[in-house]
């Protein structure tokens, strides 16, 4: 056998050939047991070695073992074109021999190592032989797709391929080189398709069109062929390009005075179509523009009259920022765009309108001069604040068009089962027409893409070298409740934003970089939320205890939480041991998962577990007046509970077989709460689980369950309650929680703020009932189909309310039949309801004292039976003394400051009495009630019968 073209043994001769191994004898070796691990005999390695005598072997001879590996022939006939792949195949498999023994021989046994020029020759050898199958095996495919009648596709290339690679399924080598090739056949067809498809179409706009629908579609590798291939660059130039050039392409018109209007022209062109397309594509048709307007005159070099005016400036400021600024060929060309003939006094507009800064940032990069340097700084940064100012008109409209529903939940919903609220709900829907919830939903749709927009322009001032400028404008834009709350939005319904080149570029900024004040801060806790949504919850979509795939899949997902970005923005340091302990326990969250024949108890025996172990390691790692690392009310703390509960929990429902069809038992339901509880995330939880409950600023809820995408990139299944940012919505509504301001009772040194707390309940209602929309497990819990838009409209409330205080006004717009038809959902008569629809002269609701007053008294309002009992006690009591109990509440709440948890738990009844000076001397008068015995005593005063004890 001869050696590979320009390749040369090395010195030491005689060497073995490529395909043979060198072997030195050891003692007592002998042929038999040398040959044994090669499948070689002892008259091979004799014959091989020219040994007469197969014992003529000392320790240390040099033997050479005939180890060329034989590739058998087919065992099929083939038909002329798959014989061409035969032939291919065994110049490629031989190469292939010769590489892999040239490069386990050398250096072995005293043999010195093969030059590395021929080893490369070697392996461009291996790369044009696999060519050439290739080529052969795309030639097979298509003729015998030809012979069968078949289209040739990429499902019939595929289905001819697994055939043609079965010839070869006693040979894995030349099999997996088929495979490869068939794959590469596939990759072609597609792109060779998209470009006809795109060729068909009958004006440039229709082409873009056709090519970007096409790339989403294509695979990587597919997408990568497609826009680096001749006929993409071609089909560019000869049909596309040369109608948004056109303006230009003569340069510039002496009849014109400065070339402002063709450059304009021809950019607008471009504009339109290129609207919407993947920016790869808008990156070939922006080259190819800004080398026509450079070509043209426009270049700023000093002489020739080509120049851009303001509106031209502004399309370039557009069109630089569709551009990925971050790749090479993105950042060359934006520096090209900076050295053509602009008009800069209004280059701000552009960024205004939601455009990126890339431009404007490059051009302040270049022009010389302190001055002229800040004021296109200055004006970049005015555009942002202009663009983040625009958000708020979008959000106020969102806010007002749910405000109606969110003030009624919050107050009428307190005296309701989670079905009657479902129910209420759905006919407050039904009543606002067919159109509304779509509505609501393109209103909620709008915001987040801007909030996308918002935090693209963050990251393109974090990349300006203006640090101190870009930080203070950022920290300031996120003071504003409505860009706060669209970048909010952004998050929670796109989090895959986290993995994007910007979204990674914030995320470090925020966890090394950022300097800013508290607005950066609560930005980095809402990337950690969308990085745990989008890096390890998805995992838990189907979660199957049985299938060991999908457990790989959960501890890899979960793996993801030692990311040292993440943890720097949950508040681990990286330095000494508090990051080791961090991912030991990452480590220790991975036993969580529930495996095939666990049980209930061993379920709930492991959350309990990992969170022992978090609470015993809490002294060991926080100094004196810190607060504790890894506590349920800490983020990485409360991170490590929820992430461990909600797979223990989808794995329990896959286990029960029930995870889609909602038939669940009382039992079902206890042990859902157990394992809820074991987690160590508290009462409030618990009450979470049950899709119920107020919870507080510095509870687990938040923005989780907005994600639409499986593990795998595919769709989820709206309904299923698999559906993992269902469940994790349902468990947790996620990690809003990070400023540890308990607003209802106050908390480090913070007065009691009911106002918010009571808003914040509202917005964590509303990450809850979004969670849980049309979900089989909210009905099989009792919960109903929850109306998704409404979650996130509660949220919008939630937000913007906070300054709101003027609740008297605010209040009485909802004293109407509105109001009193949603309280009727309570089990209440009409007269009931009308009744306690009445505010207090603050503007607080009887209805959510009455209900804390029956909770008070060991009532559950969200069991039905006890429901029915409250509601029975309401509609019983004559109106006029309903009147008199609703006034006497009004006072109470007022006193309250509406938090109705100040009322007192004594039942001891004794009138509540006050003293006034008058005249004649002090008179002792009734006052407002404050405990449930006080109430008790004032119902009973007006000749009503108080709420028996549950």
């Amino acid at each position: 056998m001869s050696y590979p073209d320009g390749v040369k043994p090395p010195v030491n001769v005689p060497p073995p050939q490529p395909q043979e191994t060198v072997h030195e004898v050891e003692a007592n070796e002998t042929l038999t047991e040398i040959g044994q691990p090669y499948g070689l005999d002892a008259r091979q390695i004799a014959e091989r070695n020219k040994l007469d005598k197969p014992d003529q072997i000392s320790p240390g001879d040099t033997l050479i073992l005939p180890t060329i590996k034989q590739h058998p022939e087919p065992t099929v006939p083939a038909t002329p074109e798959q014989a061409k792949v035969d032939t291919a195949l065994k110049d490629h498999l031989l190469a292939q021999d010769n590489l892999a023994a040239m490069q386990a021989t050398s250096g072995q046994n005293g043999n010195a190592s093969w030059p590395a020029d021929q080893i490369a020759a070697q392996q461009q050898l291996v790369a044009s032989t696999g060519d050439k199958v290739e080529t052969a095996v795309g030639d097979a495919i298509r003729a015998g797709l030809q012979a069968d009648g078949k289209p040739i596709d990429a499902a019939n290339i595929q289905q001819y391929g697994d055939a043609l690679a079965q010839r070869y399924a006693n040979d894995p080598a030349a099999q997996a080189a088929v495979k490869a090739a068939v794959a590469e056949t596939q990759t072609d067809q597609e792109v060779k398709t998209a470009l006809a498809d795109a060729s068909a179409k009958p004006d440039a706009r229709g082409v873009i069109e056709s090519l970007n629908g096409s790339l989403s579609k294509l695979s990587p590798e597919a997408q990568t062929k497609l826009l680096d291939s001749a006929e993409f660059a071609n089909l560019i130039d000869t049909r596309v390009a040369p109608e948004f050039i056109a303006p230009i392409k003569d340069g510039v018109p002496e009849s014109s005075y400065n070339g402002a209007a063709e450059a304009l022209d021809s950019l607008t062109r471009l504009e339109k179509i290129s609207a919407g397309a993947d920016p790869r594509i808008t990156q070939a048709l922006a080259e190819r523009e800004i080398a026509a307007l450079e070509k043209a005159g426009y270049k700023d070099d000093g002489y020739g009259q080509g120049h851009i005016g303001i509106e031209g400036t502004n399309a370039l400021v557009r069109l630089a920022g569709s551009l990925d600024s971050s790749s090479e060929r993105g950042s060359l060309l934006i520096d090209r765009m900076a050295e053509l003939k602009l008009d800069t006094t209004q280059i701000h507009m552009a960024v205004a309108q939601g455009a990126s800064p890339d431009l404007p940032l490059a051009i302040a990069a270049r022009i010389g001069g302190p001055d002229s340097q800040n004021r296109v700084l200055q004006s970049t940064l005015e555009g942002v604040r202009m663009y983040a100012n625009g958000l708020k008109g979008d959000v106020d409209k969102l806010a007002k068009e749910t405000e109606e529903l969110n003030w009624l939940i919050n107050n009428a919903g307190a005296s309701m089962t989670p079905q009657q609220l479902d129910q209420a709900i759905k006919q407050y829907i039904a009543d606002k027409g067919p159109d509304w919830e779509k509505k609501v939903q393109g209103m909620e749709d709008k915001i987040a893409a801007d909030g996308l927009k918002l935090l693209d322009q963050f990251d393109t001032l974090r990349l300006s070298g203006r640090m101190d400028a870009a930080n203070g404008t950022i920290d300031k834009i996120l003071g504003d409740q409505s860009s706060r709350y669209a970048v909010s939005l952004a998050l929670n319904k796109h989090p895959e934003y986290v993995d994007t080149q910007a979204g990674k570029r914030l995320m470090q900024n925020l966890a090394y970089g950022a300097k800013g004040g508290e607005q950066f801060l609560k930005l980095g806790k809402e990337f950690a939320n969308a990085y745990v949504r989008n890096n390890v919850l998805s995992a838990a979509q189907g979660y199957d205890v049985r299938n060991p795939a999908s457990i790989a899949k959960a501890e890899a997902a979960i793996e993801r939480l030692k990311d040292p970005t993440f943890a720097r923005l949950i508040g681990i340091d990286l330095e000494g041991g508090k990051f080791k302990t961090y991912t030991d326990l990452v480590d220790n969250l991975k036993k969580t998962l529930p495996a095939a024949g666990d049980t209930t108890q061993d379920i709930v025996q492991k959350l309990k577990l990992h969170a022992d172990a978090m609470n015993n390691l809490n002294d060991r790692l926080t100094h004196e007046g810190a607060k504790p690392a890894f506590d349920k009310n800490q983020p990485a703390g409360q991170i490590l509970r929820t992430v461990g509960l909600g797979f223990a929990t989808v794995g329990f429902l896959n286990t029960l077989g029930k995870a889609n069809d909602g038939q669940f038992s009382v039992t079902d339901r206890n042990d859902l709460n157990a394992i809820v509880s074991a987690a160590g995330l508290g009462q409030k939880g618990a009450e979470l689980a049950l899709g119920m409950g107020l919870v507080a600023e510095n509870s687990t809820l938040g923005h989780f369950g907005a994600g639409n995408r499986a593990y795998d990139g595919s769709a989820l299944d709206q309904g299923r309650l698999t559906r993992a940012d269902r469940v994790f919505g349902l468990l947790s509504a996620g990690f809003d929680a990070w400023a540890a301001v308990d607003s209802f009772r106050g908390a480090n040194g913070a007065a009691a703020d009911p106002i918010k707390g009571g808003l914040y309940a509202t917005s964590a209602a509303g990450g809850t009932l979004a969670a849980l929309s049309g979900t089989s497990f909210a009905a099989s819990l009792g919960i109903g189909a929850w109306a998704g838009p409404v979650g996130i409209g509660l949220v919008a409330v939630a937000t913007l309310g906070l300054t709101v205080k003027d609740r008297v006004d605010h209040s009485n717009l909802h004293m109407n039949d509105t109001s009193a038809k949603f309280l009727q959902n309570a089990n209440l008569d009409p007269d009931t309801a009308k009744a306690l629809v009445d505010q207090s002269g603050e503007g607080w609701s009887p209805v959510t004292l009455l209900a804390q007053y029956a909770q008070n008294k060991g009532y559950d309002l969200s069991n039905p039976a006890q429901q029915a009992q409250f509601a029975k006690w309401l509609n019983d009591m004559p109106l006029d003394q309903l009147e008199h109990v609703r006034d006497w509440a009004h006072h109470t709440l007022d006193e309250f400051d509406g938090d109705v948890t100040k009322l007192g738990t004594d039942t001891r009844v004794v009138e509540s009495t006050g003293t006034v000076n008058t005249t004649t001397g002090p008179v002792t008068v009734m006052d407002m009630p404050r405990t449930v015995g006080q109430i008790d005593a004032l119902i009973a005063k007006y000749g009503a019968t108080p709420l028996p004890t549950a």
